[in-house]
């Protein structure tokens, strides 16, 4: 009885052993399919169990390999976990250029450096088919904004902007992927276009239409109840312009909606510093640039410099927003609130706002205080970074439940250290509880992306993950890049950068607005040196 009970006992600390690691795998199995990881926009991996404060190093950790690509990254890479392709599992990256491009990388092997597969969207538009000074995005603009991808049915969404030589007319499309060959699906592409009833800027029988030649898909995709929406706004602030939302069908590529921002008005374009559209179950938030605004008449129609509120229920609805009391002026100085893209607060309603002139608004997504002469009824502003003329901040913070000092948001504007700030009974300690030491060069489009990985809110995980300009303004123009990572609950602490060993490590020119993306033990970076940059733990 003895020896039966022994081997029982044996038999199920075996099995508990064999799921213990199935779990352990499956759980540091990481995919990132959408814009700052998750449709709050939070730019926080919780699953790494690899990199750590402990390892992150300038003698354990540095650049493993790069991926050589046909254009410019402005889009954030993509990543999918233990996908089948060519007979064998793998994790794969998939990175879009402005050449119009897609590419599926094997994520792991450094010999791999030849494409799993290729695809081409079109012929991209030339910088100076705008406006011969339209050089923000240059030689050409093909894929900007984020694609994102629906694991179930193994599709990668990704919007194209392209040229037809034939009749010289413009196109956006928005393509439906096969995540294992690449091969169009659901009959796809199909083109973007539209138009709602209005009198606005470039409207004419009444209707104001989607001219593409105007606009710029610069947000990332949204994925959201079986739709894809993508959002626009200018190219160059060639008039006309506005902020437009469409969404089609994730199953069939049908246009199933549309919204302007002002129909009635001009501009107020949905830029966001190439922030991802953010998304709670059923609405979607958007912030807007200069533009004209009229929501507090009796008729609304036009958003401009505001925080929306837009129900996906029944179609595209602006439900509710907030609209700083001097958004006049903000358009005559060319503030833009929407310079940046909201957040939201896990666990909360609360989303955070900040635009150009780098004033942090928290807003509750339940009564977002719209709009009142003279003073704002958001819950709470306090200016986090610095702001002046040369420095606005153009994109987001991001967010960790830390072990320190439970819910910070993180970020680093042009000019300024990385900071964290604590959001603590509802509103934010306006002194950050850590900051960095290493200056972040000033610059008009300097604003650093950030990212963080961590496991979960264990101590010793999170790390702040930092591309940045090395030196030189990147607003329109090319200039040198430095990836740092700092320890989250210290961001004194620089844990490493691409500097210490540029021999080894140096990662090219600056992608401007483009997160890293962290999964599975490794950092991948975009840049504008036409290559994908990779770095993990040394062997």
């Amino acid at each position: 009885m003895k020896s039966t009970n022994s081997n029982g006992m044996l038999r199920l600390i075996a099995c508990a052993l064999v799921l213990l690691a199935t779990c352990v795998t499956a759980g540091a199995q990481v995919t990132v399919t959408t814009h700052r990881n998750d449709n709050s926009r939070t730019g926080q991996n919780l699953n790494e169990t690899t990199l750590t404060t402990s390892n992150v190093s300038s003698g354990s950790f540095g650049k493993l390999f790069t991926r050589s690509v046909d254009g410019q990254i402005y889009a954030q890479p993509l990543y999918v976990s233990n996908l089948k392709i060519g007979n064998k599992t793998r994790n794969v990256v998939y990175v879009a250029t402005e050449s119009n491009n897609v590419y599926a990388f094997d994520a792991d092997d450094p010999t791999a450096s030849t494409p799993l597969w290729q695809m081409n969207l079109g012929t991209p538009v030339p910088d100076t088919d705008v406006a011969p000074y339209c050089i923000d995005i240059q030689p050409q603009v093909g894929v900007t904004g984020t694609p994102v991808i629906d694991t179930s049915s193994d599709t990668i969404y990704v919007v194209a902007k392209s040229k037809n030589t034939n009749d010289n007319t413009y196109h956006f499309q928005l393509h439906a992927l096969d995540l294992v060959t690449g091969a169009e699906k659901l009959g796809g592409p199909t083109d973007i276009y539209g138009r709602v009833p209005g009198t606005g800027d470039g409207s004419h029988d009444g209707y104001l239409y989607f001219y593409p030649l105007h606009h710029n898909n610069r947000p990332g995709l949204l994925l959201l109840n079986g739709t894809v929406y993508v959002a626009f706004g200018a190219t160059c602030d060639v008039r006309p312009w506005h902020g437009w939302i469409f969404g089609f069908n994730a199953s069939t590529l049908k246009q199933s909606t549309i919204f302007s921002t002002t129909p009635n008005g001009y501009s107020a374009g949905i830029w966001a510093g190439g922030e991802g559209l953010l998304a709670d179950s059923s609405n979607i938030y958007v912030m807007t640039g200069n533009g004209t605004f009229d929501a507090n008449e009796a008729n609304p129609t036009d958003y401009g410099d505001s925080v929306v509120k837009i129900s996906t229920t029944g179609g595209l609805k602006a439900v509710d927003y907030f609209t700083p009391f001097d958004q006049a002026f903000y358009i005559d100085i060319d503030l833009d609130l929407g310079a940046g893209g909201p957040i939201a607060l896990p666990g909360t309603s609360m989303i955070v706002a900040i635009g150009k002139d780098a004033h942090l608004r928290l807003i509750d997504s339940n009564d977002m205080g719209q709009y009142h002469a003279g003073y704002n009824a958001d819950l709470q502003e306090f200016q986090p970074t610095t702001s002046a003329a040369l420095a606005p901040f153009m994109g987001a913070p991001i967010y960790w439940n830390s072990p320190d000092w439970g819910p910070v948001i993180y970020l680093q504007g042009s000019g300024d250290y990385v900071k964290a700030y604590q959001f603590k009974n509802g509103l934010f300690n306006t002194f950050p509880v850590s900051q960095g030491t290493a200056a972040n060069v000033l610059g008009y489009s300097n604003t650093v992306p950030l990212s963080l990985s961590a496991n979960g809110s264990q101590a010793g995980t999170g790390i702040i993950w930092a591309s940045a300009a090395y030196s030189g303004d990147a607003n329109q123009k090319i200039v040198h890049g430095i990836v740092r990572a700092f320890d989250a609950t210290n961001l004194g602490n620089e844990l490493w950068n691409s500097r210490q060993n540029p021999t080894r490590d140096d990662v090219g020119s600056y992608a401007k607005f483009c997160p890293p993306t962290i999964a599975n033990g490794k950092v991948y970076v975009a840049t504008f040196s036409n290559r994908l940059v990779v770095y993990g733990l040394l062997k």
